[in-house]
Parts: C-alpha cells; sequence; structure tokens
C-alpha cells in the first residue's frame, strides 16, 4: 500500500513538473528568406510601388486589430512581417507585461491582460518586444470608422524611423 502511495505522489509530482516547464507556444520558424516586410504588405495589398511603399512605411505603421483578430493572428503576423523575431517570446509577454488599461468587454483575452479591438496599434522596426507587448496591451487607439478600411497594416503619420535594424 506504502508502494502504491509512493509510485503515484512520484506521478503526480513529475505531472506538475513536466506541465510546469513545458512551452505551452509552439514556435514556427519560418527562415528570414521567407518572411515579409510591411513595404511588401503594402505593394501586395494596396498596389503601390516600391517607392510609395517605402515612403508609407517609413514613420511606422498601425497594425489595425479588428473583431474577428485573435492573438495568435497577431503574434503570427509580427513574427511574419519582422516585428519580431520569436512567437513564443511576444505570447509570454502578452501574459506578464503590466496590462494598466482595462480592456473593453469584448477585448481578446491574453491570460489575465487584453488587447482591444476595433482598435489601431503604432509599431515601427525599432520597437523591442516588451515595447510592442505594452503597446499591444496600453496604448489601443479605438476608431468609431474601423471598418473603413479592411487593411491589417496602415501608413502611420508618426514621424521616426522605422527601418529595420541590420542583423
Amino acid at each position: 500500500m506504502i508502494v502504491i502511495t509512493i509510485t503515484i505522489l512520484l506521478l503526480l509530482a513529475g505531472s506538475y513538473f513536466y506541465l510546469k516547464n513545458r512551452n505551452p507556444y509552439p514556435e514556427n520558424y519560418l527562415p528570414p528568406e521567407q518572411r515579409k516586410t510591411v513595404e511588401a504588405y503594402f505593394i501586395e495589398h494596396m498596389r503601390v510601388s516600391p517607392a510609395e511603399a517605402e515612403e508609407m512605411a517609413v514613420n511606422g505603421v498601425d497594425l489595425r486589430v479588428s473583431k474577428t483578430t485573435t492573438v495568435q493572428g497577431i503574434v503570427g503576423n509580427l513574427y511574419y512581417y519582422g516585428f519580431i523575431d520569436s512567437e513564443a517570446k511576444l505570447n509570454k509577454l502578452l501574459e506578464t507585461t503590466k496590462d494598466t488599461t482595462s480592456g473593453q468587454e469584448d477585448s481578446i483575452k491574453v491570460g489575465n491582460n487584453t488587447i482591444d479591438i476595433n482598435s489601431h496599434y503604432y509599431l515601427n522596426y525599432q520597437m523591442t518586444d516588451e515595447e510592442i507587448a505594452d503597446t499591444l496591451l496600453n496604448k489601443a487607439k479605438f476608431a468609431n470608422d474601423f471598418t473603413a478600411y479592411n487593411y491589417l497594416f496602415m501608413p502611420s503619420g508618426r514621424g521616426g524611423p522605422s527601418q529595420r535594424p541590420e542583423k
């Protein structure tokens, strides 16, 4: 009887440590040469020239989050378009960064934190993963006419460089 009890306790302890230490966010690695930039997004979706796309992206972009957006979609697109290099890291930051704004009732839930929908978020290539997480959790710009444009990224009017740092 004691052997069975000890065996059950060891199994429970092992299960606990396994579940606590595993990575809940599997990362799909995509080689850099297969990833795109927001300039490529503007060329493909807005049908502008490369020069126009570069000019549109130079001041950063607004990431648009609609009512159908998911956290996986946000993180995946930020990875695909080169704003972050690790989906798992941003997912973890979205759960652990302090959310200082109360989310709307229909916000995207990320652990105890929220990302507001029908909003846009200023991003640029100089931002760290921590700054991007803070922006998504705390710096939503709600738009009454959100459905006027059906784009993921829009040019931003903010000043400042958005050039991708050399790696």
